[in-house]
């Protein structure tokens, strides 16, 4: 995994990911959700899965009007033109996704290897809080 940061758009699986939902359409954000939430509670969850549930996540916490700020650019202009696409898709459909990637990931195994309490642990609990219905 390319990280440079320790938000969901500062790393490259995710970046590869919002390429993908801008060149082709707005079900690919439900769809990293469910993809991640859904597995069963034994599947190893890999990076790149995950890095793309914590953004689509981000995504949709940001058309609920919940934080545009934590967006990059490109997300942040996206969403201008899918917002309420991505609303519809529900805060408890994104903070499923997130609890999974807490839970048992890939992702989560090469953060905590930095600490159990890092920047990335602190934004993913505050995620967490912006999608609580």
């Amino acid at each position: 995994m390319g990280a440079w940061g320790s938000g969901s758009f500062e790393n490259d699986s995710a970046l590869d990911w919002l390429q993908e939902v801008v060149e082709a359409e707005p079900a690919l954000v439900g769809a990293a959700l469910d993809g991640v939430a859904t597995a069963d509670d034994q599947a190893y969850l890999e990076v790149d899965e995950c890095s793309a549930a914590l953004a689509a996540a981000e995504l949709v916490a940001a058309a609920l009007g919940r934080g545009d700020d934590r967006l990059n650019d490109d997300a942040a202009a996206w969403l201008r033109d899918h917002r309420d696409e991505i609303r519809g898709v529900g805060a408890g459909r994104a903070r499923r996704a997130v609890e999974r990637v807490v839970q048992r990931s890939e992702l989560r195994e090469l953060w905590d290897e930095n600490g159990a309490d890092t920047e990335w642990h602190d934004g993913v609990r505050e995620l967490l809080k912006r999608l609580s219905d």
